[in-house]
C-alpha cells in the first residue's frame, strides 16, 4: 500500500488545448472519450423564464452559433423518443451525439419496439455546443419552453439527466407519470424499486439481485411510473384528463387526487392504457374496491452507466470493454498495487467464469494487462459506460421494450448511517415523506427526492424544506404534516410530493440501511453485500408492512421460514 489516496494514483491525458471541451484518452473499450467537465458544470441556472429576455438572449446564442457555423464545422441533429416523448439535440459534440444516438430509442426504432406510431413533433429541444466564445461554461433550462441549453461542456451525464428532468416535467403536468432517480428488478412478477442517493447501494443491489431466479432487469438509473385506476369492467388505465363539474379541465398528476376526493360525482375521464392505448370513461365507472397499481417502465434504450460496475458483477466486464466509454482515467502501478486484493479477485473470477466468451477473451491477454483494464475501470467514481444490458444478461430477462410495465410490489430507499443500527424499517406515510423532503446523502448533502437532476428551482425548494425542518423541530409535528398545510410550497414540490404520496399508497415501502459491515459476524464487503440482497429478496417476497430490523436481530428473520 502506498498511503496515497486514489485520485493521486490515476490521471487524464491533459487537453490538447486550452479551449478543449473533449479528447481523446488513453484507448480502451470501443472508444474512450475525455471530458473536461467530468460532472455537473460550476455554473447552472434552472430559472431562466423568471429572468426576463434571458430564454431568448441563450437561445439566440445557440441558434447564432449554429448558423454562422453551420458552413465551417459538424452541426448534428437527431431526435429520440422518451418514454412517448419527442426530444430533439442540436450538437456540435461528436462524442454528445454518439451517446446520445446509442442511449435512447430514435423514432424508428420506438415504433419499432412498442409498435405505437411516435410523436410527429418534438416537445423538447437540446442545444449543446461546445467553442461558443460569447459563453461561459453552462447548463441552463427554460421549464416554459421545454428547453435545455448547454454551453462549452461535453459531459454526457448532466446532459442525460438533465433531459431526463425536462421530459419528466411534460410527463407530470400532462400525464400524471412520474418520473423517479431509482433502479427496479422484477422478481417474482414484482417490481422492486430502489430510490437512493449515489454510493448506498443502488447498483450493487439491484444486479445482485439477478443472481436470484425468477428475476428480470427493468432500469438501471431512471424509472417512469404510471399510478392506474381500473374500470368497473376491468380495464386498467391512468387518468390524464378529467372534466371537472365546473368545467375546469384537470391535467396530469391533479387528476389522482381530485377523483379520490370526489368519488361520489360522475365525470368524463381521458387517461392511458398500461401500453399507452388512448381510453375515454366516467368518475362512476372507476371501481375503488381495487387499490391504486404503481406500474414502472424503463427509460433507456442503451444503458448509461458507471464503469466501476465490474466490482460488483465482474461479468459485466467483457461487455463493457467492448463498449463506448466515457473519462476512464490511465492508472499508475501504484493503483493496482494499493488495490490487489481486489483486482486479483476480479481477475480470477474472469478467468475462470463458466461463459466460454468470456473466459476465452481475458485468458488471450496477459494477467497484468487484465489487472490494468479492470483497474482503469473502477479508479476514477465517474468512468462511464454505454452499456446494452441485453449482451450482459439473456434478453428474456430484461425488460427491453419501454412500454413492457411491472407493477411495483415494494420501494427501498437506500442510505448508509453507520450511526443507525436499524437494518431494514417499514416505512409509515410520514417517515417517507420526510426521508424524501430531507434527501440527506452519506456525504451530508440534500438531495430532495434522492435527484439532484430535476428540473426545478433548486434554491426555492430548499428553502421550504429547511422552513419546514424549523417549523418541525419547533412543533415536534412530522415535516410531512406541515408540508401538506403549508400555502407557500412551490409547485413542484408539490407536483412530486403528490405523486410520491400515490407511491406509498401504491406499494410496500421501506427503508434499509446498507451497514451490514458493522455486524462483527460479517468477514468482508462481499459478505455484507450478499446479506443485505438476501434480505432485500426476503422482504420483498413477503412485504411485511410492520417491520424493524437492527444489527442484532435480522439474521432471525433471514433464517425464519
Amino acid at each position: 500500500m502506498t498511503g496515497a489516496s486514489d485520485q493521486e494514483l490515476f490521471y487524464f491525458p491533459p487537453p490538447p488545448s486550452d479551449d478543449a471541451i473533449e479528447w481523446p484518452g488513453e484507448p480502451i473499450g470501443k472508444s474512450n472519450t475525455i471530458t473536461r467537465t467530468k460532472s455537473r458544470t460550476r455554473y447552472h441556472d434552472k430559472t431562466v423564464d423568471a429572468k426576463p429576455g434571458r430564454r431568448e438572449e441563450l437561445v439566440n446564442a445557440a441558434v447564432e452559433y449554429i448558423v454562422t457555423r453551420a458552413a465551417t464545422e459538424p452541426i448534428y441533429m437527431h431526435d429520440v423518443v422518451i418514454h412517448g416523448v419527442k426530444v430533439r439535440a442540436i450538437t456540435n459534440s461528436r462524442h454528445l451525439i454518439d451517446f446520445w444516438r446509442e442511449n435512447w430509442f430514435s423514432a424508428a426504432e420506438w415504433k419499432e419496439a412498442t409498435g405505437i406510431e411516435p410523436p410527429a413533433h418534438p416537445r423538447v429541444i437540446v442545444y449543446a455546443l461546445g467553442g461558443v466564445e460569447s459563453q461561459r461554461e453552462a447548463a441552463c433550462y427554460s421549464h416554459d419552453t421545454s428547453t435545455v441549453i448547454f454551453f462549452n461542456t461535453s459531459y454526457y451525464g448532466q446532459l442525460k439527466s438533465w433531459v431526463l428532468g425536462a421530459v419528466g416535467r411534460v410527463l407530470a403536468s400532462e400525464f400524471g407519470i412520474h418520473s423517479i432517480h431509482g433502479a427496479c428488478v422484477e422478481k417474482g412478477g414484482k417490481g422492486i424499486l430502489y430510490i437512493a442517493p449515489t454510493g448506498t447501494g443502488k447498483s450493487t443491489s439491484s444486479y445482485g439481485l439477478m443472481t436470484y431466479p425468477d428475476t428480470r432487469f427493468h432500469s438501471d438509473d431512471w424509472v417512469y411510473v404510471r399510478y392506474v385506476l381500473w374500470t368497473k369492467d376491468g380495464q386498467p388505465f391512468a387518468p390524464t384528463l378529467v372534466e371537472t363539474p365546473t368545467g375546469q379541465g384537470l391535467r396530469g398528476y391533479r387528476c389522482l387526487p381530485w377523483l379520490e376526493a370526489h368519488r361520489g360525482e360522475s365525470v368524463r375521464i381521458e387517461g392511458l392504457g398500461l401500453r399507452n392505448e388512448e381510453i375515454e370513461t366516467t368518475s362512476d365507472q372507476i371501481d375503488w374496491a381495487q387499490s391504486v397499481g404503481a406500474y414502472a417502465y424503463t427509460s433507456e434504450k442503451i444503458f448509461y452507466l458507471r464503469s466501476n460496475l465490474v466490482e460488483n458483477f465482474p461479468e459485466s466486464a467483457y461487455e463493457i470493454l467492448h463498449t463506448d466509454l466515457e473519462n476512464v482515467p490511465s492508472i499508475y502501478p501504484a493503483f493496482a498495487e494499493a488495490h490487489r486484493p481486489v483486482v486479483e479477485g476480479l481477475v480470477s473470477l474472469l478467468l475462470g467464469s463458466s461463459d466460454p466468451r468470456i473466459r476465452a477473451y481475458f485468458r488471450g491477454l496477459p494477467r497484468d494487462e487484465v489487472a490494468t483494464l479492470l483497474g482503469r475501470l473502477f479508479a476514477f467514481d465517474n468512468a462511464r459506460a454505454m452499456l446494452d444490458i441485453t449482451r450482459v444478461l439473456p434478453r428474456e430477462r430484461v425488460f427491453w421494450n419501454p412500454l413492457e410495465p411491472v407493477r411495483l410490489g415494494c420501494v427501498f430507499l437506500l442510505k448508509r448511517d453507520r450511526q443507525d443500527p436499524v437494518v431494514m424499517e417499514a416505512l409509515g406515510l410520514d417517515k417517507f415523506m420526510d426521508r424524501l423532503l430531507i434527501g440527506l446523502t452519506p456525504d451530508g448533502k440534500r438531495e430532495i427526492a434522492y435527484n439532484a437532476y430535476r428540473t426545478v428551482d433548486d434554491e426555492a425548494e430548499r428553502q421550504c424544506v429547511a422552513s419546514l425542518e424549523g417549523e418541525a423541530g419547533a412543533t415536534g409535528r412530522p415535516l410531512y404534516e406541515l408540508f401538506l398545510r403549508r400555502a407557500d410550497v412551490p409547485g413542484s414540490l408539490r407536483e412530486e410530493f403528490s405523486l410520491f404520496s400515490v407511491l406509498h399508497q401504491s406499494a410496500a415501502c421501506y427503508d434499509c440501511n446498507t451497514i451490514l459491515q458493522q455486524d462483527p459476524d460479517v468477514r468482508s464487503r462481499k459478505e455484507a453485500v450478499g446479506l443485505t440482497i438476501d434480505l432485500i429478496a426476503k422482504v420483498a417476497t413477503t412485504t411485511p408492512r410492520d417491520l424493524r430490523l437492527t444489527l442484532s436481530d435480522y439474521r432471525r428473520f433471514l433464517m425464519a421460514r
